[in-house]
């Protein structure tokens, strides 16, 4: 029996708001249960495991209409969802009275239920995320103990959970097949060879470098065992970090020209954080705005340095404030902190755009 488990596709995710680009990045999460489905039917799977965080708030009825036609656009393939901490399931939520697709079955309660799922010979035991916080693993065990009788070969658990020691403590063994978690952590994690969390289908904050996607897996039908588990990247964007070097003699349009060229080569769909280091002609002025405006750049950490000849400017300003400047600069600039730096080559400038008027 092949599965596909996800978690954290976070629909209605707002994390780019306020960006030019937020519009066409809402899209692209939107679509990305479309993908992942399509991509079941390719990988001939059976069973669809959400563990938590399908949507980023509690979903609207006119949401859950949304992403029900994409399940039931694919009635061949058993639909599993649990309610995480970005989607839990309140007494007010339109979660508890929706009607699903057939082929779709989400767990309404935060205390361990099963699912039996006759043409699959799985039993599924899982519970939602409530007002309360995440289910105790050891309450999900002690369910799954006693109805431990079942006789579907294949048994899942699935849980939302930030404590990755306890779950591994609490669900290692028990006879399961798979134990599919969901977790607010970004990343995804291998907490044990059957206990896999695969992190946030996409990236949602600067910083966040790592893959994301979602596990694709087989469990024989016959044993239960576990046969394969892989990591399979997914997501439609990166957090990337940019380093652009220049020189004195980089102006504003070979800048904009060599960030240009790195986003083209790394993909302009990506996000990313330009980090501009190096030395510049004192008398250039780079137009970082601009940058921000033409492509997905969400930070610019500028670090380039004014290139002064400061020896031919001493000779010139040996006793006046330029040289006093100049001295200090010389004198301390290693020891100083990024801010300090600049905040001395600002006064620096200052002082000689004053003396040239």
């Amino acid at each position: 029996m092949r599965f596909i488990h996800f978690c954290d596709i976070r629909i209605g995710n707002s994390a780019e708001s306020g960006r030019h680009w937020e519009k066409a990045r809402s899209l692209e999460l939107e679509s990305g249960l479309d993908r992942v489905m399509k991509e079941a039917a390719d990988y001939s799977a059976g069973l669809v495991l959400i563990s938590g965080g399908l949507f980023s708030h509690m979903p609207l009825s006119s949401e859950l209409e949304s992403v029900n036609r994409i399940f039931a656009a694919y009635p061949g393939i058993e639909t599993v969802i649990i309610a995480g901490s970005t989607d839990p399931v309140r007494r007010s939520a339109p979660w508890r009275s929706f009607v699903w697709a057939k082929n779709v079955h989400f767990i309404r309660d935060d205390k361990p239920c099963s699912i039996e799922l006759t043409r699959l010979r799985t039993v599924v035991y899982a519970a939602s995320v409530a007002d309360d916080g995440c289910i105790d693993p050891n309450e999900l065990r002690s369910f799954i103990k006693e109805a431990s009788d079942n006789a579907e070969p294949i048994r899942i658990a699935m849980l939302y959970s930030e404590d990755d020691k306890s779950v591994k403590e609490a669900l290692s063994g028990n006879g399961l097949s798979y134990t599919a978690v969901g977790s607010l952590q970004p990343g995804y994690r291998s907490i044990s060879n059957n206990i896999i969390c695969p992190g946030h289908f996409e990236p949602d904050a600067m910083g966040d470098n790592g893959q994301h996607g979602i596990i694709r897996g087989e469990i024989s039908e016959q044993t239960g065992i576990l046969e394969s588990a892989e990591f399979v990247p997914m997501a439609s964007a990166a957090y990337v970090p940019l380093l652009i070097k220049t020189n004195a003699r980089t102006d504003a349009a070979e800048l904009e020209s060599l960030v240009k060229k790195e986003i083209l080569k790394r993909g302009e769909n990506n996000i990313y954080r330009l980090k501009l280091t190096g030395q510049r002609n004192p008398e250039e002025s780079f137009d970082l705005d601009r940058l921000k405006k033409e492509y997905r750049i969400g930070e610019i950490i500028d670090e380039t340095e004014p290139e002064y000849d400061f020896r031919s400017l001493f000779a010139e300003h040996p006793q006046d404030m330029i040289g006093f400047y100049i001295a200090k600069i010389v004198n301390d600039k290693h020891d100083m902190s990024a801010v300090e730096k600049r905040a001395m080559y600002y006064g620096l400038n200052a002082l000689l755009s004053t003396t040239e008027e």
